[in-house]
């Protein structure tokens, strides 16, 4: 079986959870294509997004697509990479696996969003992953947030989903059903909150980043970590290359900065709004859905 994953992965933890599922997949002998679109400037901007994701894609009998939850919403560029896929035929199947890692309160509607975006692809999705994981804007706080997540609970996890999916596969294409209702799990009144407040409109106010060139010391390091390419090295200087409406707040240059030479206008809103790190959190951090 030809199994191919796409991954947005900004803290590394997304990234992670591919690779346990490739892992599992790849023990059973199956052939695994994992494409890691974190600061992949091929994948993230331009025309080219369609050709060259249909490229490195290949032939396949499912489609595991995953990315990280901010705001309430699963990151828009993987949204994007749903728009772009191929549709399905001889060589791309019609079954797909949305999955998505997060570290808040609530995994919220990011599963229904995006198995939304894969039905308009004519996709089903046959199951749904929610992963808890380390919250990286609380490394700062009092309390970290599922500081050793995703671990062995989460690899079990995959397993079980794993084994859910070869079942389905072989028993047939035709038979398997699309479980995009069973993805509207969050609370009624946030479900329709998010509906109206989009990612963007949520985050765009505080997309204010800046580097305080006094304190930078032109390591390059917030280059090297920034997932959606904001910062360049020109003329001995660090500065930001691109529109401050293309940061994604996911505030990696800011703990990965040696000398604090980042101004990260999010980071206070986050300890408020996550209690610190003590905010309330879901019952079952990680689960797939279906649950049965």
């Amino acid at each position: 079986m030809n199994v191919s994953i796409i991954v947005f992965s900004p803290s590394g933890h997304t990234l992670k959870t591919a690779k346990m599922i490739e892992k599992v997949f790849t023990e059973k002998n199956n052939n695994v294509r994992l494409i890691n679109i974190t600061g992949k400037i091929d994948f993230l901007y331009g025309n080219r997004i369609k050709e060259n994701l249909e490229k490195d894609l290949g032939e396949y009998d499912v489609l595991f697509i995953g990315g990280p939850l901010y705001a309430g919403h699963v990151e828009h560029h993987i949204l994007e990479i749903i728009e772009a896929l191929p549709f399905p035929d001889e060589k791309h199947s019609n079954l797909a696996v949305p999955f998505v890692t997060y570290g808040g309160v609530h995994s919220s509607i990011a599963l229904e969003e995006m198995a939304r975006h894969l039905k308009k692809k004519k996709y089903k999705s046959i199951l749904g992953l929610k992963i808890a994981a380390k919250h990286t804007l609380t490394t700062t706080l009092s309390n970290i947030i599922y500081a050793n997540k995703p671990g062995p609970e989460e690899e079990k996890l995959i397993e079980k989903a794993v084994e859910r999916v070869i079942s389905i596969i072989q028993q047939g294409r035709s038979k398997a059903v699309d479980q995009y209702q069973v993805f509207k799990y969050a609370p009624t009144k946030e479900r329709i909150m998010f509906r109206q407040f989009s990612q963007e409109m949520i985050h765009k106010k505080f997309k204010k980043v800046t580097i305080n060139t006094e304190k930078c010391i032109k390591c390059k390091k917030c280059i090297s970590v920034c997932p959606v390419d904001m910062f360049q090295f020109i003329d001995g200087e660090i500065s930001m290359h691109r529109d401050n409406n293309n940061c994604i707040l996911c505030a990696e240059c800011f703990h990965n900065c040696p000398v604090g030479a980042i101004e990260h206008p999010y980071i206070e809103m986050a300890g408020k709004r996550l209690k610190d790190g003590f905010a309330a959190l879901e019952k079952v951090p990680s689960a797939i859905y279906p649950t049965a």
